[in-house]
């Protein structure tokens, strides 16, 4: 581990999200599940912070990216409900009005954290999913035209660009 500093902020962010994700999973504050999640969380960081982020970088959020990514997650939400509707009425409909398709979306995002997480927002919307992701564009399957060009302009793309901007 010769010249790997430890980032101990991303290692207790990394411990806080997966910690908060498995107290969501498991909905109970037992005595149990909480011992196993510290341990699940504690070792997955220990794992985590052997891998080098690149370049000897550390994970750093201001306080201004920290309210946008909140906020981000906020809307995601809010477009994951609005997916699940439309899917739901597709797949209700007896003529199933499907117009499945792929859209290749150029993009602008430079880090990969932010460029994943846009990538992991189009899949978790249902109705879509990201196919490949490469280091200039998005390769997106839709059920929809009309959900496949949302994709492309879609806001959240722009939300994600000013997470990263804030960054720099």
């Amino acid at each position: 581990m010769a010249g790997h500093q430890k980032d101990l902020f991303g290692g207790i962010l990394i411990f806080s999200l997966l910690m908060g994700f498995w107290l969501l999973l498991s909905a109970t504050l037992h005595w149990q599940h909480l011992l196993v999640g510290t341990i699940l969380s504690l070792g997955l960081t220990l794992v985590w912070s052997q891998i080098q982020i690149g370049d000897g970088r550390r994970t750093s959020f201001t306080p201004k990216q920290l309210l946008l990514l909140i906020y981000y997650l906020l809307c995601l939400v809010w477009e994951v409900l609005k997916a699940n509707i439309m899917v739901a009425l597709i797949v209700l409909n007896p003529r199933l009005p499907i117009s499945p398709g792929i859209v290749i979306m150029r993009n602008e995002l430079n880090r990969d954290l932010v460029r994943v997480l846009y990538a992991n927002s189009i899949t978790l919307t249902p109705g879509t999913i990201t196919i490949d992701l490469s280091d200039d564009c998005h390769i997106v399957h839709a059920i929809t035209d009309p959900a496949g060009r949302g994709v492309l302009d879609w806001y959240l793309y722009d939300l994600a660009k000013k997470i990263e901007g804030e960054g720099s």
